[in-house]
């Protein structure tokens, strides 16, 4: 569920060639020399390579890193059969790294505010107790959520190899939080972007649990739904309770829908004074396409949409795996029949009324 790859090893970004970048020097202090040391950018899609370099035989090295302006990428320096040193890095600076031997578990870093919060905050994933680690991690995330450090915590496993913030309702306030800032401040950062798709997510699966939750005391056999329809106003699937009811999935870009709906108004008109019903759900992101598509074509039935595509919890709920998708549900609210062709909706309509 998380978008962004795991951030153990944490980052480092070659923007483009926009003629600034991070300069970073520095050495292996204990059995330096000849050392290959390789930077990595982390991305949420996963790690890319950026360059390699061998230490000199003091155990010294310089790399330059082309970077853009403006938002802070994560690298790592990743040493060849040893150990590895995380960086948060904004273009102009020069940071000075100086790792105690190979297996990099001592380092010290100067130049770079937010390579520094990063050592800390892996500090505090480091803590034993996992009681003391969580206080910690949120008391810097508190203190920290405009910097994509911040990331660190919530993605990052501790020494345990357990997650410290997990996707329960107590935690996502955590995610919620960085997230808000770090998109205000920077809009068109990857690592931004991929926080906001989690914690979107998060909200999607947590609206399913409610309506799974709710579906428990449901007086009627069907999953229940709640959706606005094209004026706003919410519409409840089991108000149709008694009429057979077609639940139907479908979108605009659909390039069949007009002729099926065409062909579903006609059943409509024939038999909705007998007690038949259309609830139709739009997996639409766009709104006034939607609307625009109802009024086009004339829906005399009941259309719906909550705006969020494939991620509705009303597609979690039915389990629909592509759309067009229906559901045919009797008058005493059992579901009957799913995915009913185009030519047979009508004899199964009308067997049940």
């Amino acid at each position: 569920m998380k978008n962004i790859a795991t951030l153990s090893g944490l980052v480092l970004l070659l923007a483009g060639c926009s003629g600034s970048g991070v300069t970073i020097r520095g050495g292996i202090d204990c059995g330096g020399a000849g050392k290959t040391i390789v930077a990595e950018r982390v991305v949420p899609s996963g790690i890319r390579f950026v360059d390699s370099v061998k230490t000199d035989r003091k155990g010294n090295f310089n790399l330059f890193i082309e970077q853009k302006p403006g938002v802070p990428e994560f690298y790592t320096l990743r040493i060849a059969d040893g150990g590895s040193v995380p960086l948060l890095a904004e273009a102009s600076e020069k940071i000075v790294v100086r790792i105690a031997d190979s297996t990099a578990r001592e380092y010290t870093v100067n130049g770079s505010e937010g390579s520094a919060l990063v050592q800390q905050a892996n500090d505090i994933l480091a803590l034993e107790n996992p009681i003391v680690r969580k206080q910690e991690a949120a008391k810097f995330i508190s203190a920290h959520a405009g910097s994509l450090a911040a990331i660190v915590p919530l993605y990052q496993t501790a020494g345990d190899g357990s997650f410290v913030f997990a996707d329960d309702a107590a935690d996502v306030v955590y995610f919620g939080m960085v997230s808000d800032s770090l998109v205000k401040r920077y809009p068109d950062s990857p690592y931004a972007q991929a926080l906001a798709a989690d914690v979107q997510s998060f909200a999607n699966v947590a609206a399913a649990g409610r309506l799974v939750a709710e579906n428990m005391d449901n007086e009627v056999s069907f999953p229940d739904l709640d959706l606005p329809d094209v004026l706003g106003n919410r519409r409840k699937l089991s108000d149709l309770k008694g009429k057979v009811i077609l639940l139907s999935f479908t979108a605009t870009n659909l390039p069949e829908l007009k002729i099926l709906n065409r062909e579903l108004v006609e059943i409509y008109d024939r038999h909705a004074a007998q007690g038949f019903e259309v609830y139709q759900v739009s997996l639409d992101l766009n709104k006034a396409q939607w609307i625009g598509s109802v009024a086009e074509q004339r829906l005399p039935w009941i259309s719906v949409n909550d705006l969020r595509g494939g991620e509705s919890p009303a597609v979690r709920l039915y389990n629909v795996q592509k759309i067009p998708a229906n559901f045919l549900i009797d008058r005493e609210g059992n579901i009957v029949r799913r995915n009913l062709a185009p030519g047979n909706i009508e004899s199964a309509v009308t067997e049940l009324l």
